[in-house]
C-alpha cells in the first residue's frame, strides 16, 4: 500500500525552550488505523493540535491529500478529544445540527446521518434528550456520533474508549473498524497498549518529541523478537533434559513441569537445526515457537533504551 492521506515532514514545535516536537516524519496510509503512542509529555497532544489547525508548527510541513494542510481542511477531519465537550442544555439532535453545520453539512445531511447513527446504536428515540439527562456512557456515544457525523476523511481519536464499559467499548471498536474498512483514515491515540494492538495496523511511538518507532505492528514485533523459544515436550527423558540444561550453548528455564509435559524458554545462540535435534532427542516435541514480544513489552524496552 502506498497511498498516504497524511504526510508529515520535519515537523517541529517549540514552547519557549521546550522542544515539544523534534523533526517529526510520518506517513499515514489511507484507510489505516494508525496508533499514536507515548508517555505523557511525549508530544502527542501537540501533534494532534497541529493537525486540527489549533496551533501551527514552527518548522516542517503537513500535507493532507498531497497538499499543504489549511484551516479549510478541518471540515474533512473529525476529532474526538480525551476531554469531551458537549453543551449540556442542548438536545442530541440540536448538537448534531450545530456541529454538523460547522463542518459544512446542510441540516438535511446532518439529520440523515444522525438518524443513521442513532439507529446503529439503537437510541433513535433519544434524539430529543438533553445531554445533562444522559449517563456518561451514553453521552460518550453521542460525542462519537457527532465526531463522525460529517463522514471525515481523517478521524482523530484520543482515548476513544474512555468512559465506556467493556460491552460498549466493543461496540465503538466495531464501528471504528468499519469506518476504516470504508476508507476513513484513523489516528488512534491511547495509553492502553492492548487497545492499540487490537485496533491498529501501524504505530508511531513518540518520546520527548522524537519518533522512536514507526511502522506496521507486525514488522516492529518481528524486529524486536529475540532468539527466545517456547517449547513443549511430552514424555521427555530426564537425563537428556539435564544434558540440554547443562549445555553452555543454551540458557534454559523450566516454566512448567509435570509427569508428561515440559515447557521452557530457550535463549538460543546456536544454529536452529542443532537446537531442534537436541530437543527431538529429549522427547516428543509438540510445540516450538519463537517468542514475539507484545506492544507493551516493546514500548517499555524502547523507552528504557532511549
Amino acid at each position: 500500500m502506498n497511498n498516504p492521506l497524511l504526510k508529515i515532514y520535519n515537523l517541529s514545535k517549540n514552547y519557549g525552550t521546550k522542544r515539544a516536537l523534534d523533526t517529526i516524519n510520518i506517513k499515514i496510509e489511507k484507510g489505516t488505523i494508525y496508533g499514536l503512542i507515548g508517555q505523557n509529555g511525549a508530544g502527542k497532544t501537540t501533534l494532534i493540535r497541529i493537525l486540527n489547525k489549533i496551533i501551527e508548527g514552527d518548522e516542517g510541513e503537513v500535507l493532507f491529500k498531497n497538499k499543504l494542510i489549511t484551516a479549510k481542511d478541518v471540515q474533512y477531519i473529525g476529532y474526538l478529544p480525551e476531554e469531551r465537550g458537549l453543551y449540556k442544555n442542548m438536545s442530541i439532535e440540536e448538537q448534531a445540527m450545530y456541529f454538523g453545520q460547522l463542518k459544512g453539512m446542510t441540516k438535511s445531511q446532518a439529520k440523515i446521518q444522525l438518524k443513521y447513527w442513532l439507529q446503529r446504536f439503537e437510541i433513535l428515540d433519544w434524539k430529543h434528550k438533553k445531554i445533562q439527562d444522559l449517563s456518561k456512557g451514553m453521552a460518550q456515544k453521542v460525542q462519537f456520533i457527532i465526531t463522525v457525523l460529517h463522514q471525515p476523511d481523517l478521524l482523530i481519536l484520543d482515548e476513544p474508549f474512555s468512559g465506556f464499559d467493556p460491552i460498549n467499548a466493543q461496540v465503538i471498536a466495531h464501528e471504528i473498524k468499519n469506518l476504516s474498512k470504508q476508507g476513513t483514515t484513523i489516528l488512534f491515540s491511547s495509553h492502553r497498549m492492548e487497545s492499540v494492538t487490537e485496533m491498529c495496523n501501524a504505530i508511531c511511538l513518540l518520546h520527548n518529541g522524537k519518533v522512536l518507532l514507526d511502522g506496521s505492528i507486525d514488522a516492529i514485533q518481528q524486529k524486536y523478537a529475540q532468539e527466545i523459544y517456547e517449547v513443549s515436550i511430552q514424555n521427555f527423558k530426564e537425563d537428556k533434559l539435564v544434558e540440554l540444561m547443562a549445555n553452555p550453548n543454551y540458557k534454559t528455564t523450566i516454566i512448567f513441569k509435570n509427569e508428561t509435559i515440559l515447557k521452557m524458554e530457550i535463549f538460543k545462540n546456536n544454529k536452529e537445526d542443532k537446537l531442534l535435534n537436541e530437543l527431538l532427542n529429549i522427547g516428543k516435541l509438540i510445540l516450538y515457537k519463537q517468542h514475539v514480544p507484545n506492544l507493551q513489552e516493546i514500548f517499555i524496552k524502547t523507552i528504557q533504551d532511549a
